[in-house]
């Protein structure tokens, strides 16, 4: 088994991730002893890896264990690429203290919620075809329908991996979801509109229409122009895949409406705000409009878990 140790930037509150995870029940990861675990695939690896997450550290000196199981045994530049995936998906290189500074001259509100949610960092999704797929599935469905559809297209899809004794659910890959027809996905609930734009959406990068790593190198307006060019893919989407997927720190994904119910919240209005004065509000925000919007739906939703 090989083992990979991270040293997130401080303040890094690994338990806080950990909740907000199990609070909108993602359905690849699983709580272990008080680690994370789930799959992960690696650009040329030809089976997925199990991935255990621990925190062996503290908020101000923090410290992730990683063990890896299946896949055989990593070379070195195999290592390197899953220690830059670990890294990416755990935001581990992103320092917030200027964040903090940035929110807290904005009003005694925005001191209350960095102070309650210090050291929450953003956990991305591990692949960017997984957070394509898993945000146009979401679109205007609740989570709890759209969490069930992500396992039906996993069980379709994709074998899960064994070890121990124990099935983990992998997510496929795009060459595995662009084999598939619309009426399979269909037959599993999909509309049929949901059914071909995840499908296509697969078959635009094994086509070579879409290139995922070129995407790191262009800016948010270039990825927004190229990919709302696909069908079934809006700005809300793509917001949302530069937010979860890339990891983009400065998105303000307006139209959302659990942002604006926890702006309402924490303003105390009668009513949500439009996402047109969403956008103004959240003007003030930039560089950090992302954990702003992060911070914000947390205070929502830890509410409603406590």
């Amino acid at each position: 088994m090989t083992s990979i140790r991270l040293s997130p930037r401080p303040p890094y509150d690994f338990t806080k991730m950990v909740r907000r995870l199990q609070g909108v029940k993602h359905e690849l990861y699983r709580m272990e002893d008080y680690a994370l675990v789930r799959t992960v695939r690696l650009a040329k690896a030809s089976s997925p890896l199990l991935v255990r997450i621990d925190s062996i550290g503290t908020i101000e000196k923090p410290e992730l264990k990683v063990d890896v199981a299946g896949g055989g045994k990593l070379g070195e530049a195999e290592k390197l690429e899953l220690e830059r995936l670990l890294g990416r998906m755990l935001s581990a290189e992103v320092e917030l203290n200027p964040f903090y500074e940035h929110m807290e001259a904005l009003g005694d509100e925005w001191s209350a919620i960095c102070a309650r949610f210090r050291g929450l960092h953003l956990l991305l999704e591990a692949d960017l075809f997984e957070c394509m797929c898993k945000t146009v599935i979401g679109q205007q469905l609740n989570l709890a329908f759209a969490s069930e559809l992500n396992r039906r297209l996993m069980g379709a899809a994709a074998q899960p991996l064994e070890h121990k004794g124990v099935i983990y659910p992998v997510f496929p890959s795009p060459e595995e979801v662009a084999s598939l027809e619309y009426e399979q996905l269909q037959t599993l609930q999909f509309s049929r509109r949901k059914a071909e734009y995840v499908i296509d959406w697969a078959r635009a990068i094994v086509s070579g229409t879409v290139d995922l790593q070129a995407l790191f190198a262009m800016d948010n307006e270039e990825i927004m122009e190229r990919l709302t060019r696909l069908r079934g893919i809006g700005r809300w989407s793509v917001e949302c895949f530069l937010l979860f997927g890339m990891g983009r720190t400065d998105l303000l994904p307006a139209a959302d409406i659990g942002l604006r119910n926890a702006l309402k919240k924490l303003y105390g209005r009668s009513e949500q705000p439009k996402e047109e004065e969403v956008r103004r509000i959240g003007a003030s925000w930039t560089p950090w409009s992302s954990y702003a919007s992060l911070y914000l739906w947390e205070s929502l939703h830890d509410s409603e878990r406590a």
